[in-house]
C-alpha cells in the first residue's frame, strides 16, 4: 500500500515554572526540550535544528517570559522571532528521499511547547518508508522531572480506496513505532476529525513523560487537506493536548504522593506498636522516646506536605479539566458538523479525568484522619517524655542533695572530731588489727563516715517525706473524713437510743 505526503509531528510539553521554585525562576531542567532538539539535529543531520537553542535565547540567555495572570502575552507566545516557524532540510546521507520539516517552539503560560514536524513531500511512497520519519524512535523525548507529556501525530493520505482501514492503520503504526514498543500500544478510541478518520493509541506506560500517545489521522475526505492547511484547528488542538498532558502529569504526581504518605503512615503504625515494647530502664526509655519525638515531628511534617501536594494535584486536574472542555468545544465549532465525531476526546474528560479526581478524593479521605493520629501520637510521647524527664531531674536533684548533705556532715564531723577524741602522744601508724586501739586519725575518719552516712540517710528520708507530702496529706484527709463519718453515725445512733430509754423510765 502506498501513501502520499506523509508527515509525522511530535508535540511535547515541558514546565517552565512551578510553584515550588516560584514563578520568577525557571525550573532546573527548563531547557530540556531545546537540548533534545540539539541531539535530534545531530541524529538526523539537521544543522538548523541543532542551533535552535541559540536562536531562542535572549541577550541574558533566557527563553520565553515569566508567566503572569496579568499579562496575557504568556498565554500563547511564539518563541522564535521574527519568523515563528523554522523550516529545515536534512543533509542527505545516501538516501534517495529528501527529509524536510519544520520546528515551531512556543510558550503556553507556564509551559514550554514544541512542534517538530518531519515530512516526505512525495505523492507515491511505500508505507514502509514511514519508519524513516522516526528512525529508532528518535521522535521521543527522554523523560525528565518536568516533562509533562508528548504526542505523536501521523497525517497521511492513502493512495486509492481503502478496503480495510484498520489493517492500513495497523501497518502505519508498525512503521512509526519501534519493534520493541509496538506490542505495548493498543487502540484506545477512534472518530472523525475534519471529515477523515482519526485513531488514538495509548500504551501502558505509567509515566506520562514516556512516549505513550499516538494519533493517526488520515487525509481521506475532500475537505480535510484544505481545512488542515488553513490551520484553524491548530491552536485549539495544541491547547487540548497540553491540558491532557497536564492532567496525566498531575495524576502521576498524585500517585507518588499517595505512595509516600502511605509509607509514612506505616512508620507511624510501627511506632504505635513499639510503645508497648519500650525498655524498662528509665534512662534508656527516655532516650528512645526523645528520639521518637524528633523523628515523628519530621515525619508528620513530611506527611502534611504530601497531603497538601495531593490537594494541589486535585485542583490542577480540575482546572485543566475545565480548560480541556473549553478547547474541545472550540474544536467542535470548527469541525464538520455532519461528518465529524470527536467522542474520542470527550471520553478522556468524561471517564479518565473524572476517575482521577475521584481517586484523589478517596485517597485524601483515608489519609487525612491519619494526620490527626500523628498529632495525637506526638502529644502522647511529648507528655510521657516530660513526665519521665521530670522524674529523672528530681531523682538527680535528690541524689545531689543527699550527697551534698552527707559530705557537709562528714566535713563538720571531721572538724569537731579532734575536740571529742582524747589527745594521745604521738603514735606511729600500725598495720590493721595489730593493736586494740584506733589511731586518732582513724577515729576521725570513722566519725566522718558515720556522721556523713547518717546525714545522707536523714536527708533522703526528709526529701521523700516532702515529695510524698501530698500523698500523706491525702491519707490523713481520708482518715479524718472516715473518723468524721463514724462520729456522725455514732451520734445519730445515740439520738435514736435516748428516746427509747426515756420511754422505759416513764
Amino acid at each position: 500500500m502506498k501513501i502520499a505526503n506523509p508527515k509525522l509531528t511530535l508535540y511535547a510539553f515541558h514546565l517552565r515554572n512551578n510553584l515550588a521554585q516560584g514563578e520568577e525562576e525557571p525550573v532546573e531542567d527548563a531547557n530540556h526540550l531545546w537540548e533534545y532538539c540539539r541531539q535530534l539535529g545531530k541524529i538526523l543531520n539537521i544543522p538548523r535544528l541543532e542551533s535552535l537553542f541559540e536562536r531562542l535565547q535572549d541577550s541574558q540567555g533566557n527563553v520565553g517570559i515569566t508567566p503572569s495572570w496579568n499579562n496575557s502575552e504568556s498565554d500563547y507566545l511564539e518563541l522564535l522571532q521574527p519568523e515563528n516557524l523554522l523550516s529545515f532540510s536534512a543533509i542527505s546521507r545516501g538516501s534517495s528521499l529528501q527529509l524536510r520539516g519544520e520546528v515551531y517552539p512556543f510558550q503556553i503560560h507556564d509551559t514550554y511547547a514544541i512542534d517538530i514536524t518531519l515530512r516526505y513531500p512525495y505523492d507515491h511512497l511505500e508505507i514502509e518508508h514511514l519508519a524513516d520519519l522516526n528512525p529508532q524512535g528518535c521522535l521521543g523525548i527522554t523523560p525528565s522531572h518536568s516533562l509533562l507529556g508528548q504526542t505523536l501525530v501521523l497525517f497521511a493520505q492513502p493512495e486509492g480506496k481503502l478496503n480495510d482501514i484498520p489493517a492500513f492503520i495497523d501497518d502505519c503504526l508498525t512503521a512509526i513505532v519501534p519493534d520493541s514498543d509496538r506490542q505495548n500500544y493498543w487502540l484506545a478510541a477512534q472518530g472523525k476529525f475534519l471529515g477523515s478518520p482519526i485513531f488514538e493509541y495509548n500504551n501502558h506506560q505509567e509515566n506520562p513523560a514516556q512516549p505513550s500517545h499516538i494519533l493517526i489521522w488520515l487525509n481521506y475526505h475532500s475537505q480535510t487537506e484544505t481545512l488542515e492547511t488553513a490551520g484553524d484547528y491548530y491552536q485549539p488542538l495544541i491547547n487540548l493536548l497540553c491540558c491532557r498532558s497536564k492532567i496525566l502529569y498531575a495524576y502521576s504526581q498524585s500517585r507518588w504522593c499517595n505512595q509516600q504518605a502511605r509509607k509514612l503512615y506505616r512508620q507511624l503504625d510501627s511506632k504505635v506498636k513499639g510503645l508497648q515494647q519500650l525498655p524498662s530502664e528509665p534512662t534508656q526509655r527516655l532516650k528512645h522516646l526523645k528520639a521518637w519525638l524528633t523523628e515523628l515531628s519530621q515525619t508528620a511534617f513530611a506527611y502534611a506536605n504530601h497531603l497538601r501536594d495531593l490537594e494541589l494535584q486535585r485542583i490542577t486536574i480540575e482546572t485543566n479539566n475545565k480548560n480541556y472542555q473549553f478547547w474541545l468545544n472550540q474544536l467542535k465549532l470548527i469541525s464538520l458538523k455532519k461528518e465529524d465525531d470527536l467522542e474520542l476526546w470527550q471520553q478522556f474528560i468524561s471517564h479518565k479525568s473524572e476517575k482521577f479526581i475521584q481517586q484523589i478524593a478517596t485517597d485524601l479521605s483515608y489519609l487525612i484522619p491519619s494526620q490527626q493520629l500523628f498529632q495525637q501520637m506526638i502529644e502522647s510521647i511529648r507528655g510521657i517524655v516530660e513526665t519521665e524527664q521530670a522524674e529523672s531531674d528530681r531523682s538527680l536533684q535528690n541524689t545531689v542533695a543527699i550527697v551534698g548533705v552527707g559530705l557537709t556532715t562528714a566535713a563538720i564531723a571531721a572538724t569537731v572530731a579532734p575536740y571529742a577524741i582524747p589527745p594521745e602522744p604521738r603514735q606511729p601508724l600500725l598495720p590493721p588489727f595489730s593493736t586494740h586501739h584506733l589511731h586518732p586519725l582513724a577515729q576521725s575518719l570513722l566519725w566522718s563516715l558515720v556522721f556523713g552516712a547518717a546525714g545522707a540517710v536523714i536527708t533522703k528520708g526528709f526529701t521523700a517525706l516532702i515529695q510524698n507530702q501530698g500523698v500523706i496529706s491525702g491519707h490523713l484527709t481520708q482518715l479524718i473524713r472516715d473518723s468524721s463519718n463514724k462520729m456522725a453515725k455514732l451520734s445519730g445512733s445515740t439520738q435514736e437510743i435516748l428516746p427509747q430509754s426515756q420511754k422505759l423510765k416513764k
